[in-house]
């Protein structure tokens, strides 16, 4: 597996991922002033290509959302859903446990 290490942001960088040939680009940087224009350059040099980015506030989320950012994913909101998921999958085991006995 190939790996491509720098700031993304950077052209040359994009190049080097072959961002061209990519379906789909990941953008989680906790900064998110740079996202724009880091989508913008893969766009550019392939504007078929999928994004799917992390943002941190309500604010960038709509602001992202307003720009057709693509798929955006808020870090707080994933990470309560996951928490979620996980303490009713624990309350179901407990009642399947329960009925079981």
């Amino acid at each position: 597996m190939l790996a491509v290490s720098g700031n993304s942001s950077d052209p040359a960088i994009l190049i080097q991922a072959h961002i061209a040939r990519a379906h789909i680009l990941v953008i989680a940087t906790p900064d998110s002033f740079p996202v724009r224009r880091i989508i913008e350059i893969a766009r550019m040099l392939n504007p078929s290509v999928e994004t799917v980015v992390r943002t941190h506030s309500d604010e960038d989320a709509a602001l992202l959302q307003k720009e057709h950012a693509g798929k955006i994913f808020m870090s707080e909101h994933e990470l309560a859903l996951g928490m979620i998921r996980y303490v009713l999958e624990l309350i179901a085991e407990t009642e399947k446990n329960t009925l079981a006995e």
